[in-house]
């Protein structure tokens, strides 16, 4: 009896543990698309990819018929996603879109994924990547005009009013954005237009300041490069 009852204690956590994972990957059935979403942050994390770590929304439709979508579901904490009871040898489309939001910087990050479901079973892992095209606005990268070295904690100022941003002073500004660690301005959801910047990097005693304007459309983000002197 005692042998019985030290076999259960070694046995209960292993066998619990299985339970558990069971329940994770038991709960599809045949003919499904079991994915894990992940996300390149080209503006904030550069060069990293991760697993989305929240709920997200992933559809799935007939990839020559994107009119409407055949089926919505929720990934895990962990990014995790399945799409059961899918025909064989069909062609279907995967989107996904996700808005992050990093101090100042709203960023969306989207990805079609398409995919031939030819076996029972089929495992993806689609990646959002930096929508230019789903927001508007723009995207200064800040550098050192004699190092080329990226240039954080740069303020710029935007202006509507090119008499106030010939001042060269942020008084009066329309808004501010501050440059992160990777030397990116971000600034989405602006009104059409044009605007005028004015760059500020103080170090200590040493200033550092660039002037531009900058036309923002009603769609696509605007890229370029200031070098600060």
């Amino acid at each position: 009896m005692k042998k019985l009852i030290f076999l259960f204690i070694v046995t209960a956590p292993f066998l619990f543990s299985c339970k558990k994972y069971s329940e994770i990957r038991n709960d599809v059935q045949d003919k499904y698309i079991h994915g894990r979403l992940f996300i390149q942050d080209s503006i904030n994390d550069i060069g990293t990819i991760k697993p989305i770590n929240s709920a997200q929304k992933v559809r799935l439709s007939y990839k020559q018929d994107t009119s409407q979508f055949l089926y919505d579901t929720m990934t895990d904490s962990n990014g995790y996603f399945t799409f059961n009871n899918l025909a064989t040898n069909k062609e279907y489309r995967i989107y996904a879109e996700r808005e992050t939001v990093a101090g100042d910087f709203k960023a969306m990050f989207s990805t079609t994924y398409d995919i031939t479901l030819n076996e029972s079973k089929t495992a993806i892992t689609p990646l959002l990547l930096f929508d230019t095209s789903k927001q508007n606005g723009v995207l200064f990268n800040i550098k050192d005009a004699a190092t080329l070295g990226v240039m954080n904690n740069c303020e710029a100022c935007f202006f509507t009013s090119r008499l106030i941003w010939a001042r060269d002073s942020c008084d009066y500004k329309t808004f501010g954005v501050t440059s992160n660690n990777n030397g990116f301005i971000l600034k989405t959801n602006l009104l059409p237009g044009k605007y005028y910047v004015l760059f500020k990097k103080t170090a200590g005693t040493l200033i550092l300041k660039q002037k531009d304007s900058i036309v923002v459309a009603t769609s696509g983000i605007r890229r370029k490069d200031i070098f600060l002197q």
